[in-house]
């Protein structure tokens, strides 16, 4: 869950629509004070990362659209670490992409005189991408995975100075592994100090799965990119979720948005 500011509030009040902006590799876009990209022959230029005002937005993304399950069924089941997953399709730019480039999408609430500030919607990884021709136009179809698959490994034993282990050690060493934080919240619920034992012949991520069930939770990757510990008993209330005026949940790319 983010906070978002009072003008993201206000411009909920009345008519709105959302924008979407998408950040690919290490790189941003160089833009002008409106946001308009700057081009040197047809080719955007690269700055450091700068959010959502220098990735791509609506003059190049086609649709874009993130899904992040808590479960890997239907049904709830505690210990589950399931990927979010990321489905761009966007006009082929002529920019470069490294091999399993970070991408990181961000959304924007918007009325006729003002718009709210970024909200992140996630870190992902490309996985697959290709080109399909559709009316002329050569279109970029990116597919990636959040850094959950990053635990797919034999247990990083070096990465916990000691064992047994307690949870939160072996939390730490998994994130410390994939290089990604934790999120504050998940220390306030990991305050039992459960012992873990050295898990030979495990993968980090059925580590992460067996300590999110001592806690009756699962893991994600939230938001803003951090490894997350969420409970079934401390999930959000209903009406937590952003809705619409008849009381019907606004999500985007499949993800309801939390305020």
């Amino acid at each position: 869950m983010q906070d978002v500011s009072a003008t993201y509030r206000s411009i909920m009040a009345g008519p709105y629509w959302f924008e979407s902006s998408l950040d690919v590799g290490d790189m941003g876009r160089l833009v002008t004070s409106s946001g308009e990209a700057i081009t040197f022959g047809g080719t955007s230029i690269l700055v450091g990362r700068g959010g959502g005002d220098s990735g791509y937005q609506e003059d190049t993304l086609i649709s874009m659209e993130t899904v992040r399950r808590l479960f890997a069924g239907s049904s709830p089941l505690v210990g589950s670490c399931v990927a979010g997953e990321i489905n761009v399709r966007m006009l082929n730019i002529n920019v470069q992409i490294p091999r399993m480039a970070q991408i990181v999408p961000y959304i924007r609430i918007c009325n006729e005189t003002e718009k709210s500030e970024w909200i992140q919607k996630g870190v992902f990884y490309i996985d697959t991408r290709s080109v399909e021709m559709d009316g002329g136009l050569e279109i970029l179809v990116i597919h990636g995975y959040d850094a959950m698959l990053k635990a797919d490994v034999e247990f990083p034993f070096s990465y916990v100075a000691q064992w047994p282990a307690t949870d939160i050690q072996v939390v730490e060493g998994v994130a410390d592994y994939m290089g990604v934080g934790i999120d504050p919240r998940t220390y306030d619920i990991m305050t039992n100090s459960y012992t873990v034992q050295m898990p030979t012949g495990y993968t980090a991520r059925e580590v992460l799965g067996y300590v999110a069930a001592m806690y009756a939770g699962c893991w994600i990757f939230n938001d803003t990119g951090l490894l997350q510990l969420i409970t079934l008993n401390g999930l959000p209330a209903q009406t937590n979720y952003l809705i619409d005026h008849t009381g019907d949940p606004i999500t985007f790319g499949g993800d309801r948005i939390l305020v």
